[in-house]
């Protein structure tokens, strides 16, 4: 085996990639530096400009540290695991820099990586990797960024990646010059300068932790958790994930009333999915990171650095509570979902499945969902409704954008539903993806009154008890199209919005049939819980991740 490596660099950080190549690493400057701001085309370079001789190769960006054993980790795990690709680095608000602390929780070096971006700022591929890679992704530049189109690309090409225990790099703070500074501070969720080197490196960094049943993680002030699923990884708020296994979420929430709930909860879904097997001080270095990861995007590095040691203390604090703790036994009520297959249809029963409400036999409740589209048609769905329910004797609920009468099911008449999964060509959808590849947004039309699938699921778990008759389940007010685009903006990238033909049709809302969500919210106890930020965002993540969009 023979590991070479180079930095990328830009030439007004020349200077700083010289003194990080050491000598020992080659440099690959930018082939077009006055052109648009773009890591792709000199990672192009460098990916195709591999010394002859090379089995392994690692890229490094300009601005990052290394730990001082770097180069003899890196060449050990090349060794123990010579077909992966091995990510040295993660950020620490990511789903793997998350898999980064479940592998310090279980005394792991390296973990099986999640289902999103791979990170690229300190990346080492197998020599036929690489040059694979070089082929794919020519002519892909000016779409997704370079660390999404590796993602894709080693899940095409079936190549595993492996994320390092604890990093063997770390991001300095420096200004970003590809218009990545909107995403805040961005570190490493574990990293030692002067981490020793074990007596068997070959052997110790052999410690893999090759499978997650979920991730847990905490990103723009929310409690996450990414779990697998038939068609990739999926997204769900950890009180949802925690419901579904037995944890009574309302009573932890009364054990913990502070302000940092959400990263107390995150920790604490930490320790219910992962036993507590590690080196003490890797795991207290990882959940050091874990609040100020999840809060960066909204809080800069004086505040977040003031703030650490509290953050610290919840993150342990949750964690132990997770490790002691245990599900109790719930009695659900359980449905089938029957309905045309579409994506509302897959969103919905994957929602109630986390939540433990899923049956395959004898179901309290029949859910039959219609399809989402606006021009479905109405006998047709009255039609195919009733079918569903004849003959069952339990619980019905129709959901469907029109909320259609169909014997004495409940019907939730729905706004616009949005989400993961959700098609291509409607509007969000749109405008999620032009922010994603950083192109600018256009303030026409309008959005309606969005709701995302959670509180739609939500509403079916509100309605398996409650109520009877027709309820809205919607967002409180239609968006206009200007709101729409400033609100994805600032969930997904910050870019221009164009000024709508008819600025009186792009500040004012669409219009819409009489809506009232007062009574899903008096008789069934249902409110929407996801707030725009966060619902826009799943959008963005599934479409980088999980669908096939170009």
């Amino acid at each position: 085996m023979r590991l070479t490596g180079a930095v990328m660099a830009h030439p007004k950080r020349m200077e700083a990639a010289v003194r990080l190549a050491g000598g020992v690493l080659d440099v690959v400057t930018d082939p077009d530096p006055a052109g648009r701001p773009s890591a792709f085309r000199t990672s192009l370079l460098a990916w195709s400009s591999i010394p002859e001789g090379a089995t392994h190769h690692v890229l490094l960006h300009d601005d990052m540290v290394l730990s001082d054993t770097f180069f003899e980790r890196a060449a050990a795990a090349a060794r123990a695991m010579p077909d992966a690709a091995l990510a040295l680095f993660a950020f620490w608000n990511s789903r793997n820099g998350a898999a980064v602390r479940l592998g310090a929780l279980a005394g792991a070096r390296w973990v099986r990586g999640a289902g999103e971006y791979t990170p690229v700022a300190a990346l080492l591929l197998p020599r036929r990797v690489a040059e694979g890679y070089v082929e794919w992704a020519r002519g892909r530049g000016g779409t997704w960024p370079d660390d999404v189109l590796m993602g894709r690309y080693l899940r095409q090409a079936g190549v595993p990646v492996y994320v390092a225990v604890p990093s063997l790099a770390e991001h300095e703070d420096l200004a970003s010059l590809v218009e990545n500074d909107f995403q805040g501070l961005r570190r490493s969720p574990c990293f030692f300068a002067d981490e020793p080197l074990s007596d068997e490196p070959l052997s110790d960094e052999a410690k893999v932790l090759g499978s997650l049943a979920a991730i847990p993680f905490f990103k723009r002030g929310v409690a996450q958790c990414a779990v697998p699923g038939g068609s990739g990884w999926r997204d769900i708020r950890c009180e949802d994930y925690l419901d579904g296994r037995g944890f009574d979420v309302g009573g932890l929430r009364a054990r913990f009333p502070g302000r940092w709930w959400p990263l107390w909860l995150t920790a604490f879904t930490m320790g219910v999915v992962q036993e507590n097997s590690g080196d003490p001080r890797v795991l207290d270095r990882a959940l050091g990171t874990m609040g100020p990861g999840g809060l960066c995007h909204e809080l800069g590095a004086r505040e977040l650095a003031r703030l650490s040691d509290e953050l610290h203390d919840v993150a342990r604090d949750g964690l132990a509570a997770g490790l002691s703790a245990a599900p109790h036994a719930v009695e659900r009520r359980t449905v089938a979902v029957t309905g045309p297959d579409t994506w509302l249809r897959d969103q919905i029963t994957w929602a109630l499945a986390d939540r433990g409400h899923l049956a395959s036999d004898r179901p309290d409740a029949l859910v039959h969902v219609c399809a989402p589209e606006p021009d479905a048609d109405p006998v047709e769905e009255l039609r195919l409704a009733r079918a569903a329910f004849a003959g069952f004797g339990g619980r019905k609920i129709l959901l469907g954008s029109r909320g259609i009468a169909a014997g004495e099911a409940v019907a939730l008449r729905l706004g616009e539903p949005y989400g993961p999964g959700m098609p291509q060509g409607g509007t969000v959808a749109e405008q999620v993806l032009r922010s994603s590849l950083n192109r600018p947004l256009r303030a026409d039309g309008g959005a309606g009154r969005l709701v995302h699938v959670r509180d739609v699921a939500a509403a079916v778990i509100a309605a398996l008890t409650r109520g009877s008759g027709v309820y809205d389940i919607a967002g409180p007010r239609p968006l206009s199209g200007r709101e729409l685009a400033e609100a994805v903006a600032g969930a997904v990238r910050p870019v221009p919005i164009e000024a709508a033909p008819d600025a009186a049709a792009a500040d004012g809302a669409a219009e819409e049939t009489a809506v009232d969500v007062g009574r899903a919210s008096s008789e069934l106890g249902w409110r929407p819980e996801v707030d725009l930020d966060y619902g826009l965002h799943t959008c963005a993540q599934w479409l980088a991740y999980e669908s096939d969009r170009q």
